[in-house]
């Protein structure tokens, strides 16, 4: 390696190999230091934002890499009484911050995308907006703030508690459209407050929010704040008051959701507000996730005061998954805590699950809807099944780059490929087909969204299980369950609740019944409409996955072009 700097292609190998004994490492071109507070902390800035609050032992040993004394020689000078594995750990902390060259990381502007599901639109004139806020809204004791979100909070609990049961019924139960309309309407201004929050709480600490904007975060469209400059406050407990005030927001209006439920009885008031309050409340628990760039973790990574937590935990877990399973040379942790390694797989899990589940809940949710949304789905799946294969390829770039041994790579990936097809390929799974239902007194008939009989050639068996569910906007109850009787597929009209979890007292849409349904039991206390799943026997785990993913919501487009024809 000459003197003077390290290689460009760097990252493509493991940290370690980079910063070796004779490694001369270089600082990065942006990265400069700013002193934070009379204590003595600085701030390390990359293009003028905020990375890392470090010492000023820290910020000369920094200035030193110039790219042409090896790291050995800087552990003599500058920390001869740390043992070598802690002087190259804190060198690795700075590689992965990218602090030094090879691994710069330009700052986030107008227009980025995030791996893995994150496109942000934002401007730049915030600090300007959130200083016109901070002039315009009179300032409260924090104290009193404080203490009165917490009882409002406490008696919001109280509410919740003493509506359960009502709380149950409006997730279950169709939404009108006029109340999903205004409810779309206040969580989307929530959400604005809830960013605003951020902005406000770091403009009073003293910073400034470089950027705020419009977001897709893992399929959910959103605004955020940019609250990097955070790192700037000389206390912990600012940085962490700020990243906890958007929750707070979403819980104080939930709260006062919940009260205001007790007293507002028209009904379609009383279910819109109640589903706002339960909205608030998921959104507050799932803000507090840490595992995930959420708001929890900025806390989390404020209070413990370590920038960049989640990327530095990932790359223990990574780097202990590369040893175990293709037996790479072990590398000192970036994280010198007993927990890193778990909440880094944590952390590289928790996504995934979050994606799954809000897909498998969007189908659930369009199926049975027609060809078009038929089409979404299916689209929608694909780019998430494409965009995982994309990293999970660049996930094994790395590893093979790291200096494994091929033949083990090679013959762990087979087993490991070879493992999961076979387990998909005998592992048992119920497959179900998710239809509306109409009951007209004793007769409950099965329906699918189309125009014309042609339009559905879903097979449903003659006897098939079939489980009556409420249609609900978050959740579905059972209500009853039978059996199928086949019928020939007969064109009609319907209401819009009998396909999706949304009333209108004029609106009806087109339908195909294709099955009645012989209840068991009373079918007069069956709500007029809802969802009903057919059990369809059991598949194996890939056989559903296709079955389940792509044939039922294609169904309707390729039959409807066969009656086309």
């Amino acid at each position: 390696m000459p003197p003077g700097s390290l290689p460009r292609r760097r990252q493509s190998h493991s940290v370690e190999d980079a910063l070796s004994a004779d490694a001369r490492p270089r600082l990065a071109s942006g990265v400069d230091f700013e002193q934070a507070a009379e204590d003595g902390t600085w701030i390390a800035m990359i293009h003028g934002v905020p990375s890392s609050r470090v010492s000023r032992a820290v910020v000369d040993l920094m200035r030193a890499m110039n790219g042409e004394t090896p790291l050995q020689d800087l552990h003599r000078r500058f920390a001869p009484s740390e043992s070598w594995e802690h002087f190259l750990q804190l060198a690795q902390r700075f590689d992965t911050c990218g602090l030094l060259e090879g691994g710069e990381k330009l700052p986030p502007g107008r227009l980025v995308y995030r791996p893995p599901f994150t496109l942000q639109i934002a401007t730049l004139r915030a600090p300007a907006i959130f200083g016109r806020l901070d002039r315009l809204i009179v300032p409260l004791p924090r104290r009193a703030m404080q203490v009165s979100a917490a009882v409002l909070i406490c008696l919001g609990l109280l509410a919740a508690a003493a509506q359960a049961k009502e709380l149950w019924d409006a997730l279950t139960s169709p939404v009108p459209l006029v109340a999903l309309v205004y409810l779309v309407g206040a969580l989307s201004l929530m959400t604005l407050l809830h960013e605003g929050a951020h902005g406000l709480s770091l403009t009073r600490f003293g910073g400034r929010p470089r950027r705020a904007g419009f977001m897709l975060f893992y399929l959910s469209p959103a605004f955020f704040v940019d609250v990097t400059d955070g790192w700037r406050l000389p206390e912990r407990r600012q940085r962490v008051a700020i990243a906890l005030a958007g929750p707070a927001v979403h819980a104080v209006v939930g709260a006062t959701a919940l009260l205001a439920a007790l007293m507002l009885r028209h009904p379609l008031i009383h279910q819109a507000v109640l589903l706002l309050a339960v909205s608030c409340g998921a959104i507050v628990l799932l803000n507090l996730i840490p595992f995930v760039r959420f708001d929890g973790y900025i806390a989390l990574m404020s209070a413990l005061d370590e920038p960049n937590l989640r990327g530095r935990a990932i790359l223990d877990g990574a780097n202990f998954l590369t040893g175990l399973l293709f037996g790479a040379q072990r590398m000192t942790k970036t994280l010198n805590t007993w927990w890193s390694v778990p909440f880094g797989l944590a952390s590289l899990v928790t996504p995934v699950v979050l994606v799954v589940f809000a897909v498998a809940r969007i189908a659930r949710a369009l199926a049975g809807g027609g060809p078009v949304l038929g089409v979404l789905v299916v689209a929608l799946e694909a780019v998430i099944a494409l965009a995982g294969v994309v990293l999970l390829s660049k996930a094994l770039r790395r590893v093979l780059r790291s200096g494994v041994a091929r033949l083990r790579f090679c013959s762990v990936v087979t087993a490991l490929v070879t493992g999961i097809v076979i387990a998909g390929a005998v592992i048992p799974v119920p497959v179900t087909a998710t239809f509306g239902f109409v009951a007209h007194g004793d007769r409950v008939i099965l329906l699918h969204a189309g125009d014309t009989a042609a339009a559905v050639e879903t097979d449903v068996p003659e006897g098939a299980r079939v489980v009556l569910m409420s249609n609900g906007i978050l959740a579905n109850e059972q209500v009853g369950e039978g059996t199928v009787m086949s019928r020939e597929p007969e064109p009609t009209r319907v209401p819009l609740e009998a396909l999706f979890p949304i009333t209108a007292d004029v609106a009806t849409v087109a339908a195909v019944i294709i099955a009645g349904v012989d209840v068991i039991g009373e079918s007069r206390s069956l709500p007029a409409t809802g969802q009903a799943r057919v059990e369809l026997g059991v598949r194996s785990l890939w056989q559903t996955l296709w079955v389940t993913g792509v044939e039922m919501p294609l169904s309707s487009l390729q039959s409807g072009e066969v009656g086309k024809e």
